[in-house]
């Protein structure tokens, strides 16, 4: 920890001395007022907090020490860590050029909710080089997921997010391979999805739900199942996030933890975190969007929180209902609507699957005990099943289904899992659990998900299977948000 601390500092000392060099020549008013005040009417110094990173990047908040009001947002990019001895590890920054490009394009056409970008410097330090992306600073800075382990979801966000995506995949004019050079690393944690689908098809192997319905499926259908949804992630309808979930979308924060008062006045919100973004399938950013609200439903009524479960049910079907009618209105018909459901569907489940089934990495979820967890984590393993075969095994959904057969039959299958929960709460005659604020928000932690996707690939990498479901990415997730 001593050398990722020493990395940490030098990182911010490098981010400050290049802000307060090249902000002298920017065109940005933020940037220009942070020159006046730091290098010409020298009242003040920029000072920077780490937010998240540390593996191939620190986000941070940079601000003017005697005007905290004059900040902005920082994200530095570097090839491998310092302390990291494994120098093969490298990150293609090219990635950072492109988040800014794709950040530059949808600011223009959704304003309000993406933060505009202000520069891209490069900047090199003993023979590395690096990339730092300075944005402005979004006031709406807390993360969505807060709201779904608390249980208690602002629906105001869901059409602003839905209009925010319809319009960036109804971008016409796109380079087809637009920042490919993220799909490998995609690639290979699907490579390890295969082992893991022969793995959970294998008899001898299960002690679980998940693992029974995988054996009932049979390993020739998990495979095809797994096939076809690799087969859709390499389709090519428009542009796309590609990390679209609630930890990459911040929203204002709460007026009070203590008094867990719900909601900032505007129902504001901002999708971040662009890096992940290129040339995919309609479908994929919404179904990424729900496998976090998904997993919470199921966790809070393993703890009697029916009313939770209804606030994120609401919020799921008003964010399904935004987008298909945002979509329909720029053209697309109920037969492209049904298979973007399908899609959504399928993503989720895939997600579900793997993500938190089986790495359990964004082990967040809203749950008190042990035995809750382990419970909760294979109900999403059954569900992932499900909608993977909704979506991408025509023998369980036929190819003729509509987009209103498709979306009964998924929530359907939620409530099975759902009603499953809530009969584990009533079997125990427990009391009740009262809704906690997010222990994230306590903290104050902000999660890198395109961090998460990026240590789940290297690991996969490096691994035939994993035995150990995601140690290696815990260990290095808990180091890397200890600050």
């Amino acid at each position: 920890m001593e050398d990722f601390d020493e990395d940490k500092r030098l990182k911010k000392t490098l981010l400050i001395d290049t802000i307060t060099a090249k902000c002298a020549t920017s065109s940005h008013a933020i940037l220009q007022q942070i020159h006046h005040v730091i290098n010409v009417a020298g009242d003040g110094k920029l000072d920077a907090t780490v937010l998240s990173g540390g593996y191939t990047n620190f986000s941070f908040k940079v601000f003017v020490d005697t005007r905290p009001e004059l900040c902005v947002f920082a994200k530095f990019c570097f090839q491998y860590a310092l302390w990291n001895p494994d120098k093969s590890e490298c990150y293609d920054l090219l990635r950072v050029e492109n988040e800014y490009r794709i950040m530059e394009k949808v600011s223009k056409i959704a304003p309000g909710t993406i933060v505009t970008p202000l520069a891209l410097w490069d900047v090199c330090h003993e023979g590395q080089d690096m990339k730092l992306l300075v944005t402005e600073w979004s006031k709406v800075d807390e993360q969505f997921a807060n709201q779904f382990i608390d249980g208690v979801v602002d629906v105001r966000v869901a059409p602003k997010i839905a209009d925010t995506l319809a319009k960036l995949h109804n971008i016409k004019d796109f380079d087809p391979d637009f920042n490919d050079n993220v799909r490998p690393f995609m690639v290979t944690m699907f490579d390890q999805m295969f082992a893991y689908g022969k793995e959970s098809s294998n008899p001898e192997n299960q002690n679980d739900r998940t693992g029974e319905y995988c054996v009932s499926l049979g390993e020739e259908v998990v495979l095809k199942v797994l096939s076809a949804s690799v087969d859709k992630y390499h389709q090519r309808d428009c542009l796309i996030h590609g990390d679209s979930h609630v930890f990459n979308t911040l929203v204002e924060p709460k007026p009070s933890i203590e008094e867990l008062e719900d909601f900032g006045p505007d129902g504001a919100v901002v999708l971040c975190d662009w890096e992940m973004a290129m040339v995919g399938p309609l479908g994929r950013d919404i179904g990424l969007a729900l496998t976090f609200p998904v997993g919470c439903m199921i966790a809070h009524m393993l703890a009697g929180r029916a009313e939770a479960y209804t606030s994120i049910k609401d919020y799921v079907n008003t964010l399904l209902d935004s987008y298909c009618s945002r979509m329909a209105e720029a053209g697309s018909s109920s037969e492209e609507l049904a298979s973007i459901l399908r899609v959504i569907a399928g993503t989720c489940g895939n997600f579900m699957y793997l993500v938190f089934y089986k790495v359990r990495c964004q082990d967040f979820f809203p749950v008190e005990s042990s035995v809750d967890k382990e419970y909760l984590f294979d109900a999403i393993g059954v569900l992932g099943w499900k909608f993977m075969r909704l979506g991408f095994d025509t023998d369980f959904a036929p190819a003729s289904s509509g987009m209103d057969d498709i979306r009964k039959t998924m929530f359907e299958l939620l409530e099975e899992e759902v009603s499953l929960a809530q009969s584990m709460f009533d079997s125990r005659k427990a009391r009740r659990q009262p809704r906690k604020s997010s222990m994230l928000r306590a903290s104050n932690r902000r999660i890198s998900d395109t961090q998460m996707i990026y240590l789940m690939a290297e690991h996969a990498r490096r691994s035939t299977i994993l035995s150990n479901r995601g140690s290696a990415c815990d260990n290095t997730l808990r180091e890397l948000n200890e600050d």
